[in-house]
This record gives C-alpha cells, structure tokens and sequence, in this order.
C-alpha cells in the first residue's frame, strides 16, 4: 500500500480549496531503440494510463488504458514507483491531487479494437519525451525508469 505522504509532489496544490483525489496508473513503456511511448489527446501530451475506474488495481487500469489509447498489448515489468500530481482539468473544470502509480512494461502486440480515435502514440526519446509532457511526474517518472534501467544493466555486466 502506498503512503501518499512520502512520495514525491509536484504542481501545487489549490488554495482555498480541496482537490478532488483521483488514483491514476501509467506506464512507462520503452521500446528496442530507447524510446518512451507517450499520448497525445486534446488535453495534452502523457504516458499512457489514466484515472483508475472502481475495482481496477494499477496494472489493471494500465493495461487497459494502453489498449485504449495506444492500441497496444503489454507485460508489466517488476518496477513500480509513485507520485502525486495536482492538476486542473479543463475538461472536467476541476482540480484534482492525481495520485499516480508508474509502472514499467513492454510491448507484447497489437490490439486496435478499443483505440480511441483522438490519441496519437509517440515514440519519443527521453529528452523529448521531458519537453513534451504534460505533467511534471511523468517526465520524473521516465527518469526514474531509465536510471533503474541502467542499475539493472550495470548489475548483469558489473
């Protein structure tokens, strides 16, 4: 279980105001070339995931946020990491303390049927990717995964 207390924060928060707590799962998802998938909507550029529906676990909402948005199948990695984003919503007109779970994945194939027309993935790399997104916690998010990339492989070849 996540303490949400002692993770990292990042936007701030309303004043004179509560926002409204929404949990959150995204993926950080990198392909052969070094790449890191992101989504760009109307709202914005992120990695792809988004609000968790009721019931739905983290790799749950991953996984089925990344075939809606991205049109792709994925295996979810060991690595898991959190943060808390505030953000408003123009779509909503609300501000929200998205409480976000970042896991890593890879792609395992294609499944267009429930891709929603308005998302276009890109495969970007991670300078790009920094510049490009949205929210604060996912470009810290993709460094958080690099650098545990980079541990892993410093381990295997020592």
């Amino acid at each position: 279980m996540t303490d949400w207390r002692a993770v990292p924060v990042f936007g701030i928060a309303p004043e004179g105001t509560s926002a409204t707590i929404r949990p959150s799962a995204y993926a950080v998802l990198r392909n052969d070339h070094a790449q890191f998938a992101v989504v760009r909507t109307p709202e914005g550029t992120y990695l792809p995931g988004g609000g968790m529906d009721a019931g739905e676990t983290p790799v749950d909402t991953v996984i089925r946020e990344t075939l809606e948005e991205c049109g792709l199948a994925i295996r979810i990695g060991s690595w898991t990491t959190a943060a808390v984003q505030f953000a408003w919503s123009e779509a909503e007109r609300t501000f929200f303390e998205k409480r976000c779970t970042f896991v890593d994945a890879v792609v395992i194939g294609r499944d267009v049927s429930r891709l929603e027309p308005d998302h276009e993935v890109l495969w970007i790399d991670a300078e790009t990717a920094r510049g490009m997104l949205t929210h604060e916690c996912h470009a810290w998010a993709g460094g958080e995964g690099v650098r545990r990339r980079l541990a892993e492989l410093s381990l295997a070849f020592g």
